[in-house]
């Protein structure tokens, strides 16, 4: 049976489903415009700058200035509401051109953060999340640089399992549970349902020329915890792709 449109194109676990952005099927991306489609909650996102790259694997390639696919605000995107947090998972797949300051993944702004995936300027890998403004965090910090993965595709999966400690957050790469460290700062209790835009591939308070440099390809937000092994399916059912 063919895919239908709109329906999810790879076979990727889909309880606890909410988002499903993936350049590769039709309804998601058709091939032109500046409108990519979460193909799960039907949430439009604006491409700014960054370019369909329409080879095998299908996905978008950003300059590391201006680039985004900027999705807004919506309740979907949260995950706490400034007295507890509830649990999430976020999966995407990355080339990075340049592993310094991949700003991947974030719900951020320059007072109103609430979580980030991303490299940072030395190179490190960090999962953040944010109670209220940018000085109160948790999270976690990888031991070493990503170095090692630059030029080369990898899937980056974040978990949170809502407990409002660092303890919480575990990243995988491709598959495998990373080594890392708690980062945190000031106080937290909980995220905040703000205002901060959900965004792809650009920091909305960094500034120009750290953004991300590199092609981002699909990318999944689960309202729940996915557990290793569930992570390491994904990885599995995807990766012929990326090869």
């Amino acid at each position: 049976m063919g895919i239908r449109r709109g329906s999810i194109s790879t076979p990727i676990i889909a309880d606890g489903l909410v988002f499903n952005m993936d350049p590769a099927n039709r309804a998601s991306y058709p091939r032109i415009g500046t409108t990519a489609t979460d193909t799960v909650s039907n949430k439009n996102g604006t491409i700014s700058g960054a370019t369909f790259i329409n080879t095998n694997i299908k996905t978008f390639d950003f300059d590391g200035t201006d680039d985004s696919i900027n999705f807004g605000d919506s309740d979907l995107f949260s995950f706490g509401n400034g007295s507890v947090d509830s649990p999430f998972s976020v999966s995407s797949w990355w080339n990075m051109d340049s592993y310094l300051s991949f700003r991947a993944i974030q719900k951020v702004g320059s007072s109103n953060s609430e979580w980030r995936i991303n490299t940072v300027n030395g190179g490190s890998f960090r999962f953040n999340l944010y109670d209220n403004n940018n000085s109160n965090y948790i999270g976690i910090t990888s031991d070493s640089d990503f170095s090692s993965y630059q030029d080369n595709w990898i899937n980056v999966v974040c978990t949170y399992d809502g407990s409002s400690t660092a303890n919480g957050c575990i990243a995988y790469v491709n598959g495998s549970i990373l080594a890392t460290s708690a980062n945190t700062a000031g106080s937290y209790t909980a995220m905040h349902n703000l205002s901060a835009e959900f965004n792809i591939g650009q920091s909305a308070f960094v500034g120009a020329n750290t953004d991300a440099n590199g092609q981002i390809a699909n990318i999944q937000i689960y309202n729940r915890e996915l557990s290793a092994n569930e992570v390491l399916h994904n990885y599995n059912a995807l990766k012929s792709r990326f090869e």
